[in-house]
């Protein structure tokens, strides 16, 4: 197992945003679109939640009801959805959330860290939905 790995929670919500992102415009997917996946319907209301929260999708609810991009696709990073999900992108806790260490002073691999933690949010940041071609795969 990978320690560099998205949670299946962030593997499923970008299944979901890629959905989203391959639809007519303000279309609506809905969750049993999304089924057809194999992403599970409990699962997909918690992501759902989340990606709301963060500002990147809308739902409509009742009858003929589903999710749709709260902006275009060309707009939303891989960073945005990643960190909507995951968190802050960090290679280790102190980078992010500024927990101390005994080490913090005299630590041998921060820097390092930082820097890795830098190159690996600028390439998720380079990446946008639109570039996720659900017609290719299919």
């Amino acid at each position: 197992m990978s320690a560099f790995r998205f949670r299946k929670k962030t593997e499923y919500g970008l299944i979901m945003m890629s959905l989203l992102a391959g639809g007519e415009k303000d279309a609506l997917v809905s969750v049993h679109q999304m089924q057809e996946y194999g992403l599970p319907r409990s699962f997909l209301v918690k992501i759902a939640r989340d990606l709301i929260k963060a500002g990147l999708i809308m739902a409509k609810e009742g009858r003929g009801g589903g999710y749709y991009l709260r902006k275009p696709a060309t707009s939303v990073t891989l960073r945005d959805v990643v960190e909507a999900l995951e968190g802050p992108v960090a290679t280790s806790a102190c980078i992010v959330h500024g927990v101390k260490c005994p080490l913090h002073e005299k630590c041998p691999h921060r820097r390092v860290m930082q820097s890795v933690t830098e190159e690996i949010t600028q390439i998720l940041g380079k990446y946008r939905l639109s570039d996720f071609d659900l017609k290719k795969v299919t």
